[in-house]
C-alpha cells in the first residue's frame, strides 16, 4: 500500500475537523447558500462540514485514495457534495463553466506545488472561476520564519485512541528553494515514511502573485482566530484575498 493509500485511511484522525477554521471559513463565505470549492480536499472533512449549514460543496483532490475515502463518508451521510479527482493545477479542465463565491485551498497544500510559477497559475486560475466579489482562502505553514530561523521539525501530532503518532521534518535547501518534508506515521505496530520537496512560498512572494492574479482586497492573518501576521513569529499565514 502507498503512502498517501495509509494516509488517508487515518487522515481524520490526523487532521481533524477544527471548528475555529469551519467558524473562519463561514464567516468569510458569508450566509449560505453560496458555492464553495474545496482544493486539496483531503478526505472532505471540511467540505461536509460546510454542507451541514448549507453551502453547496465541490471537493477535489489529486489523491484518488483521499477521494475514495470522501465518497465513503458522503454516501452515509447521503451528502449531495459534489467530489472528483482532480489537481490545483486542473481548475480550469475540471470545473468548465462552473464559478464559486468562496475557494479554500488550507491545510498547507498550496506548497505541494513545484514551484512559484505553477502557484502562480492556480492563483490566476482561481481568480478565473470566482463569481463577482468571490473571496479566495489560503493557508501555509509561515515559510518565512521556517527559513529565517531554520525550524526543523512542525509539532508531532498524537492522536491516543488509535495509537497514532504523526512526525513531521523540515531541511530546507537553499540552493534549489525547496524543504525536503519527511513524514512519519505510526499507528498499528506499522511505520509508514515518505519524503517530499515543498516549495517555501514567502509573504512578499504571494502578495505580488495575488496581485498579478487580479486580487485588489488582501488580508493576512497569523491563524484562523485573525491575529496580526508576523514574519518572524507566526506559525501559519492564513489569506484572504478577493
Amino acid at each position: 500500500m502507498g503512502f498517501y493509500e495509509e494516509i488517508a485511511k487515518y487522515y481524520d484522525y490526523i487532521f481533524p475537523v477544527s471548528h475555529e477554521t469551519v467558524d473562519f471559513i463561514m464567516t468569510t463565505s458569508g450566509k449560505p447558500p453560496k458555492y464553495i470549492l474545496d482544493v486539496a480536499c483531503g478526505t472532505g472533512g471540511y467540505s461536509l462540514e460546510q454542507e451541514k449549514y448549507g453551502y453547496i460543496v465541490t471537493a477535489i483532490d489529486i489523491d484518488k485514495a483521499m477521494i475514495e475515502e470522501l465518497k465513503k463518508k458522503a454516501d452515509n451521510l447521503g451528502s449531495k457534495v459534489e467530489y472528483l479527482q482532480a489537481g490545483m493545477l486542473e481548475l480550469k479542465e475540471k470545473l468548465q463553466n462552473k464559478s464559486f463565491d468562496v475557494i479554500f485551498c488550507i491545510g498547507n497544500s498550496l506548497v505541494h506545488l513545484d514551484n512559484n510559477k505553477e502557484i502562480d497559475k492556480f492563483l490566476h486560475d482561481a481568480k478565473s472561476i470566482l463569481a463577482h466579489n468571490g473571496k479566495l482562502i489560503i493557508q501555509t505553514i509561515n515559510y518565512d520564519r521556517i527559513i529565517s530561523k531554520n525550524i526543523m521539525s512542525l509539532p508531532v501530532i498524537i492522536n491516543e485512541s488509535v495509537g497514532l503518532r504523526f512526525e513531521r521534518y523540515y531541511k530546507y535547501e537553499s540552493n534549489v528553494n525547496k524543504v525536503l518534508f519527511k513524514t512519519i506515521l505510526s499507528v498499528d505496530d506499522k511505520i509508514a515514511q515518505n519524503e517530499i520537496p515543498l516549495t517555501p512560498v514567502k509573504h512578499d512572494e504571494i502578495l505580488q502573485m495575488l496581485r498579478s492574479a487580479g486580487f485588489t482586497k488582501i488580508n493576512v492573518y497569523g491563524g484562523y482566530n485573525k491575529s496580526v501576521y508576523d514574519k518572524e513569529n507566526s506559525y501559519l499565514m492564513v489569506i484572504v484575498a478577493e
